[in-house]
C-alpha cells in the first residue's frame, strides 16, 4: 500500500481495515484505532464483526454485506454504541476491506439530549423531592422528638450530604452554561497551592467519611510556583475532580491527591482505586457533558458535568486534564496549569500585577537552579 493511499484512508472519518484471507488484519486507519485496540497480524477485536469475516473468507457471505452491530465494553456509556458494519472484497487481490461507521458518534448530539432528559430527572429531580420530604421529617423529628439524638445527628448528618450533592449538581450545571455561552474566567486571583488545596481538599471530608474513604494531602517537595487565575473556577474544576474521585472509588480506599512544579507548570495529580476506566474513545467522550459511565448511571446520581466543566476551565486557564489508567487499576487525574502568569490579557496588567508575576517567576527559576545545584553535587 502507497504512502498516499494510507494517508487518504487515514482521513477518513470511518474506520477501516484490510482484512487477510487467513482473517488477520493487515492495514487499519486512524479511525478504527480510535474506536477499538486493533493489532496487525491478528484477528478483528470484535466477536460480531470477527465472525462475518470469517465467514466471507470461508465463501460463505456474499459481498458486499453490510450489517449492524452493537459496541460493547463491560464498561460502557448507558447504552452500547450502534456500529453500522459494511463487508467488501478489495479491489486489489483477495484480501476484505471492512468499514465501520459509529452510527452512535455520528448522532451524539440526539444522543445527548436523550441523556439530558432522563439525567436531570434523576440527578436533580428525585433527588430534590426526597431532600425535601427528609427535610420536612426532620423538622418534626426535632419538634417532636421519636428519635434519639445520635439518631438524629446521624439523620442531620445524611441530609447535609444530600443538600451538598444538589448543590454541586446545580452549580456544575450553571458553569457548564456560563463557559459554553462564552462567558469568559476573569480571574487573576494570586493562588498559593499549598494552603489553596489543603482547603479544598477538606471541603469533601464529610462525603469521603460517608464512604469510609480517606482523602489524603501529600506534601510537595520544595516550594510549589505560584499560579494566577480564578479561585472561583478552579476551585470548581478542582472539587469536580475529587468528587468524581469519591464516587468511582470503592468504598475503604484513599484518595491521594499531590503536587509538584515541572518547568513553567504546576502539576496537580488526583490518584484513586477506580472501578476502572474506559477505552480511548469512551474516555474522550466522558469528557463531554451529559455523558456517563454505565457504572455511574446505574447507581451514582448525577448529570456528568464535572470533567467536562473541569477539563474546560483547566483549558480556559492555560492548561490541560487527563486520565489516565493504571495497570494496577490505579486512576490518575493530571491537571497542569501555568505557574507565574495571568490568564489575562497582557493589556489588562497593572504595575502592579506586573511587580508580582516578576517576583514568582524569579523565586520559580531561584528554587529550580538550587535544585539543580543539589544534584550536581550529589
Amino acid at each position: 500500500m502507497t504512502p498516499s493511499i494510507i494517508d487518504l484512508f487515514n482521513r477518513l472519518t470511518d474506520g477501516l481495515a484490510v482484512i487477510a484471507t487467513d482473517g488477520a488484519v493487515r492495514f487499519a486507519n486512524e479511525g478504527i484505532r480510535k474506536l477499538m485496540p486493533i493489532v496487525l497480524g491478528e484477528t478483528f477485536p470484535h466477536a460480531s464483526i470477527a465472525a462475518s469475516i470469517d465467514q466471507a473468507c470461508a465463501g460463505h457471505l456474499n459481498l458486499p454485506h453490510r450489517f449492524e452491530t452493537d459496541f460493547v465494553f463491560d464498561h460502557h456509556v448507558a447504552t452500547p454504541d450502534r456500529l453500522e458494519v459494511h463487508l467488501v472484497r478489495s479491489p486489489a487481490g483477495n484480501d476484505l476491506v471492512v468499514v465501520v461507521r459509529n452510527l452512535t458518534e455520528s448522532s451524539l448530539y440526539e444522543t445527548t439530549i436523550a441523556n439530558l432528559s432522563a439525567l436531570i430527572d434523576n440527578a436533580l429531580a428525585a433527588p430534590l423531592v426526597q431532600f425535601s420530604e427528609q427535610l420536612s421529617d426532620l423538622v418534626a423529628d426535632t419538634s417532636e422528638p421519636t428519635l434519639g439524638p445520635i439518631a438524629l445527628l446521624a439523620r442531620r448528618e445524611r441530609l447535609v450530604l444530600q443538600g451538598l450533592d444538589i448543590t454541586r449538581q446545580l452549580k456544575a450545571l450553571a458553569g457548564i452554561a456560563q463557559l459554553s455561552a462564552g462567558r469568559p474566567i476573569l480571574g487573576e486571583d494570586r493562588i498559593i497551592l499549598e494552603s489553596w488545596l489543603d482547603e479544598t481538599l477538606s471541603r469533601h471530608d464529610a462525603k469521603a467519611k460517608s464512604r469510609s474513604q480517606r482523602l489524603l494531602l501529600q506534601s510537595a517537595t520544595g516550594l510549589l510556583p505560584t499560579v494566577y487565575g480564578s479561585t472561583y473556577w478552579l476551585g470548581m474544576a478542582l472539587d469536580a475532580c475529587i468528587d468524581n474521585a469519591i464516587c468511582h472509588s470503592g468504598h475503604g480506599t484513599d484518595i491521594a491527591l499531590s503536587a509538584c512544579g515541572i518547568g513553567n507548570y504546576v502539576r496537580i495529580t488526583l490518584r484513586n482505586q477506580g472501578y476502572g476506566l474506559q477505552p480511548a474513545l469512551l474516555r474522550r467522550r466522558l469528557a463531554n457533558p451529559l455523558m456517563r459511565g454505565k457504572a455511574a448511571s446505574d447507581d451514582r446520581p448525577g448529570l456528568g458535568l464535572g470533567l467536562p466543566l473541569a477539563r474546560k476551565v483547566v483549558e480556559l486557564h492555560g492548561g490541560r486534564l487527563v486520565l489516565e489508567q493504571e495497570l494496577d487499576g490505579f486512576v490518575t487525574c493530571i491537571i497542569e496549569l501555568p505557574a507565574g502568569t495571568s490568564p489575562l490579557p497582557s493589556q489588562d496588567m497593572n504595575v502592579a500585577q506586573a511587580q508580582r508575576y516578576a517576583n514568582d517567576l524569579v523565586r520559580l527559576l531561584s528554587d529550580r537552579n538550587t535544585a539543580a545545584a543539589e544534584r550536581a553535587s550529589s
